[in-house]
């Protein structure tokens, strides 16, 4: 019986990364039937890919238990946190904007080590993806709970931002983060 479920959990997931694939390929290529002569190749190597890459790792008791404490996502907590999402992802586009048409080219860029106290797994990959939606800002690389993060202007306020997006996805898990630091 459990073989058979986990046949069933492993061909659904294949169908979806199968659907999920095809229509960014028709997305990409704005649904022109020809593209589907490469499509038909690169699809199915996209399916693979995603298969063979992001293959789920087993949690050791530490990150079980930790990932146990989150209640639930919340789709009424995500419709709170839309509108902040929404606006800093505008504030981004803007400042990135105001940067590549600056004169001088007077940035102060860097990379900056964030103490990232949200338990690993998909929560945490939500954080680090929507890091990039804060203005200048773009997750580097993770090395176990350490976050390096690129910054086009390294300041204080746009750390705060990162600490704020981790307490909004926090607040969207239904999970209380504990203090930590940061380092620049």
């Amino acid at each position: 019986m459990r073989s058979k479920r986990r046949y069933f959990q492993s061909y659904t997931s294949v169908v979806a990364k199968l659907v999920f694939f095809s229509l960014l390929w028709s997305m990409l290529t704005k649904g022109e039937l020809s593209a589907w002569a490469f499509g038909a190749i690169i699809v199915p190597i996209a399916v693979w890919l995603n298969l063979r890459l992001f293959i789920p790792q087993k949690d050791s008791a530490a990150q079980k238990e930790s990932t146990e404490s989150i209640t639930s996502f919340s789709f009424i907590r995500l419709l709170c946190l839309l509108p902040y999402f929404l606006m800093n992802s505008f504030k981004g586009g803007v400042q990135t904007s105001c940067l590549a048409f600056r004169r001088k080219a007077v940035t102060t860029s860097g990379i900056v080590y964030y103490s990232v106290r949200i338990p690993r797994g998909k929560v945490r990959l939500w954080f680090m993806h929507l890091i990039s939606l804060l203005p200048g800002t773009l997750s580097a690389c993770i090395e176990g709970d350490e976050l390096a993060v690129h910054m086009l202007e390294v300041n204080a306020a746009n750390i705060r931002d990162i600490q704020r997006c981790e307490e909004k996805i926090a607040f969207l898990f239904g999970f209380e983060l504990h203090r930590g630091t940061l380092e620049e």
